[in-house]
Order: structure tokens, then sequence, then C-alpha cells
């Protein structure tokens, strides 16, 4: 596969080899160096690291609207396909 680059609007351009939306796990290093690796579907020991939750304060009313925001743009989404 090519390299990725970065688009003028500095997004992440993937090659073309790559199946439109797949997924993908992101992991950063250091300041500069961050890996981008294609998640397959069916392996088991990928694991997700989420920042420290517990710094942040809980904002139900927020949390209900993203609920809604997120229910109401999947919900006409095709499930994922390798």
């Amino acid at each position: 596969m090519t390299a990725t680059v970065i688009d003028s609007r500095r997004r992440l351009v993937m090659p073309p080899e790559l199946p439109a939306r797949s997924a993908v796990t992101v992991q950063q290093l250091d300041d500069d160096t961050w890996i981008v690796k294609r998640a397959r579907p069916g392996k088991t020991n990928q694991v997700v690291l989420l920042p420290d939750i517990k710094k942040l304060h809980r904002d139900p009313e927020w949390e209900a609207l993203e609920e809604r925001i997120t229910a109401h743009t999947t919900k006409n989404l095709p499930p994922f396909e390798e």
C-alpha cells in the first residue's frame, strides 16, 4: 500500500486499495508519530484506550442530546461488510 497523506483540510487520506468505510485503529506513539491500522472484523484481541474520563464532569443534558444525534445518524446505516 502507498503511504497516506494529509489533504488541504488536514484529514487523513487512506490509500485507494483500502475499501471505503473500513474500520481502522489509531495509535499515537509520540507527539509526531501515529500508527493507523486496518481493523479486520473477527479479531477479538483489540483494545480501545479511552482518555481518563474521571477528569470530565457529567452533563446529562448533553449526553441525552448526543444519544439522540447518534440514533438519528445511524438509523439507516447499513451493517458493516468486509
